[in-house]
């Protein structure tokens, strides 16, 4: 019998310090992201975004909702929910201690608010480093200014506090951009691809289907499980064909697929080839990587893919979605670990699979 043994040794010390007090660098925004990291994931989502090529770009992005005890009924408030509710609260209040703390140390600082009835806004945009040879901008002010808002620079950040009688909804983000001192390189993602082969050749019960999604315009607005990406062609057909190869790793195998892929991409592209154009996003459960080139979608010529794409379920597998080529419109379905194929307007699971719910996830 075949067994896959994985040993990942990856050792990391984050010091998880009080906002409240300052770090040898005096750095408060550095203080915070330990602060973030060290608190548990289900009340700081983390989401890593990492960009390569001239620069490597590393956005590492923390955000949560707060609800606020008045929207439940007294009944509904028991002491886990109130202790919830408290230490999100603790947690907005010590990125906003931050950030006006950070404000007297950034190189450039951007701060607007906005006081409404029930309902509050805050804004905080800080250039903390700038870049050799390179000029500090501020980017994305107007009218989607609480949206989009941030600095170009070597080190930066930017917080949105949205508060209502609801809820406290955040998001802090922390950028870095550092010269890779190499030339700019494309993607090549034949080497993750065949790691990935090799390693599933020693997974016993190791399944792998060719999918194939082919949408038309009418597909788009109507079953909700059938289109989640999508980036139409040049001529805005809505209409086309992506194949690719999925693979679905038992539960016992899991984990160790899921270490294992994220270990090799961390070290093989952002450690090895940060000069190469790629995108990686990064979570506790979902990884994503591809081309960081411009695309353009043809109904006349494929489009070969350089995109791979990961997530552990709720079913205990782990699903990886290797890319192949589109003609005409690129589409995802929005359950793709689970559809294996679109055609007619309907969608066909994997031998097993539940139907999607109402709002086209498989649970």
């Amino acid at each position: 019998m075949k067994k896959a043994l994985f040993l990942i040794v990856s050792c990391s010390l984050i010091a998880a310090c009080s906002t409240e007090k300052m770090s040898p660098s005096g750095d408060p925004i550095e203080n915070l992201v330990s602060y973030l990291d060290g608190k548990d994931a289900n009340m700081t989502h983390k989401r890593i975004h990492y960009e390569g090529g001239a620069i490597l770009r590393t956005e590492t992005e923390f955000y949560d909702i707060v609800a606020k005890p008045e929207i439940f009924k007294p009944e509904e408030l028991t002491d886990e929910l109130m202790k919830d509710m408290k230490e999100g609260t603790e947690i907005v209040d010590s990125c906003l201690r931050a950030f006006r703390w950070g404000s007297g140390i950034a190189r450039q600082c951007y701060h607007k608010e906005s006081h409404q009835q029930l309902k509050d806004t805050v804004l905080y945009a800080l250039a903390l480093e700038g870049m050799d040879g390179e000029r500090i901008e501020l980017q994305g002010t107007g009218n989607n200014e609480y949206m989009f808002a941030g600095y170009k620079a070597a080190r930066a950040a930017t917080l949105k506090v949205n508060t209502s009688k609801t809820c406290s909804e955040w998001m802090m983000k922390y950028i870095t951009r550092e010269e890779t001192k190499f030339q700019e390189e494309p993607f090549n993602m034949r080497p993750l691809t065949d790691f990935i082969k090799r390693m599933m050749e020693n997974i016993d019960s190791i399944k792998v289907y060719e999918t194939c999604y082919e949408v038309t315009s009418e597909d788009f607005g109507g079953n909700p499980s059938l289109v989640g990406e999508c980036y139409p062609d040049e001529e805005h057909t809505y209409s086309g064909k992506t194949t690719g190869h999925l693979y679905v790793v038992p539960e016992s195998s899991a984990k160790d697929v899921q270490n294992a892929l994220k270990f090799t991409v961390e070290n093989d592209y952002i450690g090895l080839n940060p000069h190469q154009k790629f995108y990686i996003v990064s979570t506790d459960k979902e990884l994503i990587i591809g081309s960081g080139e411009e695309r353009e979608y043809s109904n006349s010529k494929p489009y070969k893919h350089k995109d791979l794409y990961s997530a552990m379920s709720v079913d205990g597998h782990f699903y990886i979605l290797v890319l192949d080529e589109t003609i005409g419109t690129f589409a995802l379905p929005r359950c793709w670990k689970h559809i294996i194929r679109i055609k007619d307007h309907k969608e066909e699971l994997i031998p097993g699979a539940h139907k999607p719910n109402k709002d086209g996830w498989i649970d």
